[in-house]
């Protein structure tokens, strides 16, 4: 990764909603969110971000098709790959795909309200396509608990 002082960070942030999303969770408060994240992981360069909210039985398409795993999920990324560089796309970012239904159900667990989920999973997202991998449980308690101090710093 380069250093901000080579490339200056530039967000490009899109947020689809396939299904109804709470007040809260837009492109307009996304953005600080998805930038501070961004800064204080210290990326550079042109970043393009979308964030899909979706329902269970999208994401568990997709869970299937690109994962083999026809279960329900949470959350999904997509990193922009460098080679898509050449058909015009930007060489760092991805797609963030969100159940709301999961998040509705896991806020729930987690005693908050669902634009707060939302949220956390926008941050979990952006981890992963940082380059943050959960898939032991050491990696994945050591991710959860940087997205919680992020989420924490980014409303300070």
């Amino acid at each position: 990764m380069t250093t901000g002082a080579e490339r200056p960070l530039s967000v490009d942030l899109t947020v689809i909603d396939d299904v109804p999303v709470p007040a809260g969770p837009d492109q307009t408060s996304l953005l600080p969110l998805v930038t501070y994240i961004l800064r204080a992981e210290q990326a550079a360069g042109a970043w393009t971000v979308s964030v899909v909210f979706t329902s269970d039985d999208a994401l568990q398409r997709l869970h299937a098709q690109f994962m083999d795993l026809d279960s329900p999920t949470d959350i999904m990324t997509f990193p922009y790959a460098d080679e898509d560089a050449e058909l015009g796309a930007q060489d760092q970012g991805g797609d963030i795909v969100i159940s709301v239904d999961r998040a509705r159900e896991q806020a729930g667990d987690e005693g908050w309200p669902l634009d707060a989920e939302l949220r956390f999973l926008v941050a979990h997202g952006l981890l992963h396509l940082l380059g943050w991998v959960d898939h032991t449980p050491e990696e994945r308690q050591a991710m959860l608990a940087r997205q919680r101090e992020l989420l924490i710093a980014a409303q300070a």
